[in-house]
């Protein structure tokens, strides 16, 4: 077996914490779509439809996703909470019954919804944790990303002084999610230490996965400042939250 994929197979193993019930669910598709003999699993083009199918446990086959970052997140959360996480929840706070990435941002930064709240510092991230980030592109698709925290690594000190910032911290957060570009590059930098599950050997595969972003926070008052989308991500890809704004919300199962 390769080193990267002991890094990958290091990093599935679930830290001990609550149970969440979207995370719960979104990690149920995932490890069984990571399985032989799994169903497809795609991230789906804007004109198809979005098809997210939870199977019978232990048969990998039942099991699919066609979907994008924010129908991904969409399809977990009515999964998880069928009491409140129906089509007139979703356009009565986020203006669709299937939001985008640039509506999820939005509702976050405003204040969320009686069932999300926001979540300010970059340090108090827990897993089931919500992020969104609005690319503010004015396009009608691919908006922005939205992600679903699994665990907060830590503090993440980069090689490359241009990739550290005076007065901020960085941080190392592995997240579940969709998309069409893995998070990394097999064997650049410290990959092999936050892989992503879609990268296998030298193939970069897409759909659902688990994967490590960064994300940066003000010393002073924790709250998000900018991100990167892989730790090897070079400092061309360093986002400020003054261009392309980072929200975070808890989802509440009540």
């Amino acid at each position: 077996m390769h080193a990267a994929d002991l890094a990958t197979a290091r990093h599935l193993l679930r830290p001990r914490r609550l149970v969440v019930p979207h995370l719960a669910e979104a990690e149920a598709l995932i490890d069984h779509l990571m399985l032989p003999g799994a169903g497809e699993n795609v991230y789906k083009e804007p004109a198809e439809p979005n098809i997210v199918t939870w199977g019978v446990p232990g048969e990998p086959g039942t099991w699919s996703n066609q979907s994008q970052c924010a129908s991904f997140v969409t399809a977990v959360l009515r999964r998880a909470y069928p009491s409140w996480a129906r089509s007139k929840h979703f356009s009565q706070y986020f203006g669709s019954p299937s939001p985008f990435a640039r509506d999820y941002q939005r509702v976050f930064a405003d204040g969320g919804t009686p069932r999300m709240k926001p979540v300010r510092r970059v340090a108090d991230l827990r897993p089931g944790d919500l992020i969104a980030i609005d690319y503010a592109n004015a396009q009608d698709t691919n908006t922005g990303h939205v992600v679903m925290v699994r665990r907060l690594r830590g503090v993440y000190t980069a090689p490359s002084n241009g990739l550290n910032f005076d007065g901020e911290i960085q941080y190392a957060v592995q997240v579940a999610d969709c998309t069409a570009e893995p998070h990394g590059l097999a064997g650049v930098g410290s990959y092999e230490d936050y892989p992503d599950t879609r990268i296998v050997g030298e193939r970069q595969l897409q759909g659902v996965g688990y994967g490590h972003m960064m994300f940066y926070a003000a010393e002073l008052t924790g709250e998000f400042t900018r991100y990167r989308w892989s730790v090897n991500t070079s400092s061309t890809g360093v986002f400020p939250v003054e261009e392309r704004p980072v929200s975070a919300v808890r989802v509440s199962a009540g």
